[in-house]
């Protein structure tokens, strides 16, 4: 089968670099650590494992971080995967074959898989007091088992991903796609997740004023989460390009900043101060501080700037809760101590506490979906056949002309 894998050592990782900053082609062609290769149909790890035929792969900002070479080369996520790796986690795809543990599963069956490689997939018995209580990302033994390290599908050299026509889970993680929704709705099912366990990380309370950090898929989804709850909350939403504006106004931002790159830090900051009464106060070098600020702030976009700014822009003892995929970089600390802020993780998919027993990320995404009450349209804007990739990967590059929010492979 053809697939997208990745991997790359210190020398053209450097190459790379290099030649990243005179064109981003140089991280999908030549020495980058992305190619596609002719690799071999998995086998099944394990008799309660199911193969599965991908039909859409999403290309997820946390795959972009590591094809574009974002992340320091320290960063412990190198340490907690296994490369060559064919990378995609996001999916929707049609159960192809089971093993003999695995028969509640039918072949031809659609599903959603989860793409954690925690302890239940892993073999791993008694299973980590984390798994114990569905917390399956945050699973304290991801490198042990009778896998290679990895934390999901897609970052792990034995699963493959869903850049590939093929990849194989473990019949815990698959979750049956409901019959009305559409594959482009289900590919879609992993970045909602992401964005609805951050809000019910720390869900706005009515009277509340919130600001979302970030335009893209995340920060998009996060406001539809918000607005399916009951509480009344102020939304504000800081995009960058001028087509987000229109997606967030129809998902119900009460307010949109649009900050495209130009932009300086005093405008941004005294854009914040107008909005919530507050006062921006410059410091040397073109740092800024605020006065005031917002109840709750979604940092959406996950760089050492979009936290920093996201830790300044929180009233004092707000709420700040960390959405994007963060990697080494420089923060400015001040705020959280000065402003006595509570800092919050929201990463991946769980056993959810929300109004009733505990239920999957997925389902009850599935269940927003399904009723109406969280809105797919406009967010899968582009397909392409995985041979297409450079072009694909140009697409997101190009971001103002091309108006991407969702780009997936399409393997049908």
């Amino acid at each position: 089968m053809e697939a997208l894998a990745f991997d790359i050592g210190p020398v053209r990782w450097l190459a790379c670099k290099a030649l990243g900053r005179f064109t981003p082609a140089a991280y999908w062609s030549g020495p980058a650590g992305l190619k596609l290769r002719d690799l071999p149909v998995p086998e099944l790890p394990g008799p309660d494992w199911v193969r599965v035929r991908t039909r859409l792969g999403g290309i997820c900002g946390t795959d972009l971080a590591l094809v574009f070479l974002r992340h320091h080369p320290a960063t412990i996520l190198r340490s907690l995967n296994s490369f060559p790796a064919v990378l995609g986690h996001e999916n929707v795809a049609v159960v192809d074959a089971v093993g003999p543990e695995a028969s509640e599963w039918p072949v031809g069956r659609r599903v959603c898989v989860e793409s954690s490689l925690s302890c239940i997939p892993r073999g791993i018995d008694p299973p980590c007091r984390q798994c114990r209580e569905g917390l399956f990302c945050l699973c304290e033994r991801f490198p042990d088992g009778r896998l290679a390290p990895g934390l999901m599908i897609g970052t792990n050299r034995q699963t493959s991903g869903s850049w590939a026509p093929y990849f194989v889970a473990h019949k815990s993680q698959l979750h049956a796609v409901p019959e009305t929704l559409t594959d482009e709705q289900a590919v879609l099912v992993d970045p909602i997740a992401s964005a609805l366990h951050g809000v019910l990380r720390r869900p706005p309370e009515s009277g509340e004023r919130v600001l979302i950090v970030g335009g893209g898929i995340i920060g998009l989804t996060a406001l539809s989460c918000i607005r399916t709850r009951p509480a009344a909350c102020h939304v504000t939403i800081a995009l960058r390009h001028r087509y987000q504006e229109t997606l967030a106004l129809d998902r119900g931002a009460d307010d949109v900043l649009l900050w495209p790159r130009s932009v300086g830090d005093a405008r941004r900051y005294d854009d914040i101060a107008a909005r919530v009464g507050g006062r921006r106060i410059p410091a040397a070098f073109g740092n800024q501080m605020l006065l005031g600020g917002y109840d709750v702030v979604y940092d959406c976009i996950g760089t050492g700037r979009s936290l920093t700014d996201a830790m300044k822009f929180a009233r004092g003892r707000g709420t700040v809760v960390e959405l994007g995929t963060s990697q080494i970089s420089i923060v400015d600390t001040t705020p959280l101590w000065l402003s006595e802020l509570t800092v919050l993780g929201g990463y991946g998919r769980q056993m959810e506490q929300a109004n009733g027993p505990p239920r999957h990320t997925y389902e009850l995404v599935f269940d927003l979906i399904a009723s109406g009450r969280l809105r797919t349209d406009g967010l899968l804007t582009h397909t392409f056949p995985l041979r297409e990739y450079r072009t694909a990967f140009a697409t997101l590059t190009r971001r103002a002309a091309t108006h991407p929010v969702k780009v997936a492979f399409r393997h049908h």
